[in-house]
């Protein structure tokens, strides 16, 4: 039998032939690896980003609802522990959205030294659920504060029902703002930011050129309406509180006063029967009735009301902020009704009268006692801020000048911008100041300020 052999080269073309085609088949297959490789990473960073949205949408969603609670306060948020000072935890796990569950704390400023701060640290904490991660925002925010005003009404008419006009000889330094229309006559002078509810000016005489007011930093038309507190009862319940000071009478006189070692005391009378008090700790006085106030005050004071507040002689800081910048006094006047220039015999002696404090009256007016009366009292003096629900009178004037009352001399005093009196009631309004992503390891219950 004969046998066929056939042999199969392993060199020459052949061999060649084949390690090519090798290489081919190895550089296609890293090719198609390389390339799944490229679309496993590009679908996983695409899952990544995804997630990282989510979990920035829970966690901004967190901040937001802190902040919702923020502006649903009627007076300044206050941290915990001795000084008030340490932050507060607001949510602890709360599931929001169905999405993820967050945790937000409060911080307040630490300057403050343990009373009310316009401003406050957000920290909040969002975890997705299923996946376990992370983001932690923080947000410094502002509380709008009633006191930022140097001019603040509800309605731009007197209690009887009398348009009350702006004129050419007044001058505003500080933010303004109304609930109602603003009535201009002639030409007066707004140095800041003016904001109106109305959706137009009231000119007296049509406007331009006879009316024509200068609106250094604008005019806001159609502002949104900022409603005031409709009663004491926060300054009630911060008086309530340990260290604050609860008193009743009809009326109550407070004089800030100093005691022979010049330590700052309240000499204070109810029915006859005079008292020297310390000022309470959390700076917060209430009164139970009417209250008369006067005298020199050092440090931080609010007095609250339910009735009407007289002022019945001079209201002054120790440290006047308008030589010394540096002065730490701040006086806060909120009365349930109304806060008045006393019409009595000190209020007559100098010709002039000089009130330094943020003053509000929920209803109904800042004004002078019997402003129609006797003859020209000199200067009102106001350095602070003037809130309250209705224009109320000072003085009447004739083309000749002041015929009885006072002629107004108000100064904003700016430190109110950001330091507040105590307790003073905030308007619901915050105000995000500055924004910033931390590390997800962040202890967000820690004390940052």
């Amino acid at each position: 039998m004969n046998r066929i052999i056939r042999r199969y080269g392993t060199g020459g073309e052949d061999g060649a032939v084949l390690v090519i085609v090798i290489l081919i088949l190895v550089a296609i297959s890293g090719i198609v690896m390389g390339v799944s490789s490229i679309s496993v990473n590009e679908t996983q960073l695409a899952s990544n980003e995804k997630l990282d949205k989510k979990v920035f949408y829970l966690t901004e969603g967190g901040v937001e609802k802190s902040l919702r609670y923020l502006a649903g306060l009627s007076v300044p948020f206050k941290g915990s522990g001795n000084n008030k000072d340490q932050p507060v935890m607001l949510y602890n796990d709360e599931q929001i959205y169905g999405i993820g569950r967050v945790t937000s704390y409060l911080d307040p400023l630490d300057s403050n030294s343990g009373e009310t701060t316009r401003f406050v640290g957000v920290t909040v904490r969002g975890t997705l659920d299923g996946s376990g991660i992370t983001k932690v925002l923080r947000v410094k925010v502002g509380q709008q504060n009633f006191s930022r005003y140097s001019y603040f009404s509800d309605m731009e008419k007197s209690t009887g029902g009398t348009t009350i006009w702006w004129y050419d000889h007044d001058e505003l330094h500080g933010p303004v703002h109304t609930n109602d229309q603003l009535h201009i006559h002639g030409n007066p002078t707004f140095y800041d930011e003016v904001s109106s509810a109305a959706s137009t000016v009231d000119y007296y005489h049509g406007g331009p050129p006879q009316d024509d007011p200068d609106f250094r930093k604008g005019l806001t038309l159609d502002a949104s309406v900022i409603p005031l507190p409709a009663n004491t009862d926060m300054l009630y319940n911060a008086a309530n509180e340990t260290g604050g000071l609860q008193l009743s009478g009809n009326p109550v006189r407070i004089e800030f006063d100093f005691d022979g070692s010049n330590n700052r005391i309240l000499r204070v009378t109810v029915s006859g029967s005079t008292t020297d008090m310390n000022y309470p700790s959390n700076g917060v006085i209430y009164v139970n009735g009417n209250a008369e106030v006067e005298g020199t005050v050092r440090g931080q004071v609010t007095v609250g009301c339910s009735g009407s507040i007289r002022v019945t002689d001079n209201l002054v800081y120790e440290t006047d902020p308008r030589t010394d910048p540096t002065s730490s006094d701040y006086t806060g006047l909120v009365a349930e009704k109304d806060v008045v220039v006393a019409y009595n015999a000190a209020n007559m002696d100098s010709g002039d009268e000089t009130i330094m404090a943020a003053i509000m009256a929920l209803d109904t007016s800042w004004e002078a006692e019997s402003y129609s009366s006797g003859s020209p009292r000199g200067k009102l003096i106001v350095y602070g801020g003037i809130i309250q629900k209705q224009r109320g009178p000072v003085g009447t004037f004739n083309s000749y000048g002041i015929v009885s009352g006072y002629e107004k001399a108000y100064t904003f005093d700016e430190r109110l911008l950001d330091n507040p009196p105590p307790a003073f009631p905030t308007t619901g309004q915050v105000e995000k100041v500055s924004w910033t992503e931390l590390d997800p390891s962040t202890d967000i219950s820690a004390n940052f300020w």
